[in-house]
């Protein structure tokens, strides 16, 4: 099975405004393994194509980015998420779930 693959065609289906979890996408990919979800989106050799910084933790906090930080709540923003404190604003309504 190619993961990677696999994991950018769920980051497409993300829509503007929204972003999902680790956790949300491992399901997604039909395994538990959210950690080696947060390693393939560190490898993400196209994060303007491919909009790995819409993932978060399951608890609304940025989590990583290869791009730093203060890139992942830059390009949040200017999708439409705001993030305060190091946390997404209004995270159960900005959650997008797969299933």
């Amino acid at each position: 099975m190619n993961y990677q693959h696999n994991l950018q065609r769920l980051l497409l289906k993300i829509p503007h405004g929204k972003v999902s979890t680790y956790r949300e996408i491992a399901h997604a990919m039909g395994m538990c393994a959210y950690r080696f979800v947060g390693q393939l989106l560190h490898k993400n050799p196209h994060p303007d194509k491919f909009p790995c910084y819409k993932v978060v933790q399951s608890d609304g906090k940025l989590g990583g980015f290869a791009l730093g930080d203060a890139e992942k709540i830059r390009r949040l923003k200017a999708d439409g998420v705001s993030v305060k404190n190091g946390k997404v604003v209004d995270f159960t309504h900005k959650f997008h779930r797969f299933s």
